[in-house]
């Protein structure tokens, strides 16, 4: 396959990092109940054992460092936020944590023995440098591992919300145009960017989620307060877009309603691994 990167990487990177310093507290308040599922998946993934040196990609709130570290690893997170970096030493203290770029990565050749990375390189404006430098960091036989969501599907919740968007709103809003979140979101085409990369004995697995709300608005307020580019794009919305998009989520959600009254709604990850 051929990854995408962004037209004009600065921009893109500029708005992804403006961002993130604004909501990482967001995420971990919305996200981390549901991207912690998983964690366990992405660590056997990578091959996580006591000893090991281990980096974790785009760290955000550290939930694959703190699992690493409870595995007996020596842990480096590393994330391009400051926000997100103070939020990952609070969460993690047994780890460390710098603050840095994942396409120009900090460190030396062959120095890790493992490298995860957790829903981090859709953020990226040229995720297949990123893959490169973690090829170049991991020691021969290390084993990357990362996860990012699965496409939007009539039954998942990014179905839902993209759905309402296209059907209510503009998608062609003026961002700084990046790649295709997605662009990693199906078995296939994981394996292909890590076989691209260099990587051997690679493969991808489905990991169910699912995403736990008590109200039919939840969602949209887990993208206004915990996610950039979604909240970027409803932002950009008329008023009255917003509305009928609010609306139509809130409808959608009664399939996803559970009999306690609260809301399950399926969020599946793509994890892919594969051995330097």
């Amino acid at each position: 396959m051929n990854i995408q990167y962004a037209q004009d990487p600065k921009a893109f990177a500029e708005f992804e990092h403006e961002g993130w310093e604004a909501i990482s507290a967001g995420y971990q308040t919305h996200f981390t109940r549901l991207t912690s599922q998983s964690v366990p998946a992405a660590l056997n993934a990578a091959g996580i054992a006591p000893g090991m040196r281990v980096l974790d990609l785009c760290t955000g709130p550290a939930m694959l460092a703190r699992a690493a570290v409870e595995e007996g690893a020596t842990v480096v997170g590393l994330d391009f936020s400051r926000e997100a970096i103070e939020i990952a030493r609070h969460n993690v203290p047994g780890a460390e944590f710098r603050q840095g770029d994942a396409q120009d990565l900090p460190f030396e050749d062959e120095s890790f023995d493992a490298v995860v990375c957790g829903f981090g390189i859709i953020h990226l404006p040229d995720p297949g440098t990123a893959l490169s430098e973690v090829y170049r960091v991991l020691r021969p036989g290390g084993r990357f591992a990362a996860s990012v969501w699965e496409a939007p599907q009539p039954g998942n919740g990014f179905g839902l919300l993209f759905g309402a968007i296209k059907k209510h709103g503009n998608l062609d809003v003026p961002l700084p145009h990046g790649p295709d979140i997605f662009q990693f979101s199906d078995h296939e085409r994981m394996t292909s960017a890590l076989e691209q990369t260099g990587f051997r004995e690679v493969r991808a697995l489905t990991v169910e989620q699912v995403w736990e709300m008590d109200n039919a608005e939840d969602i949209v307020t887990a993208v206004m307060e915990g996610m950039v580019r979604a909240r970027g794009l409803f932002l950009a919305q008329t008023d009255s877009a917003r509305n009928a998009i609010s609306k139509a989520v809130a409808e959608g959600m009664e399939s996803y309603l559970d009999t306690d009254g609260g809301y399950r709604i399926p969020m599946p990850a793509i994890v892919g691994a594969g051995t330097k």
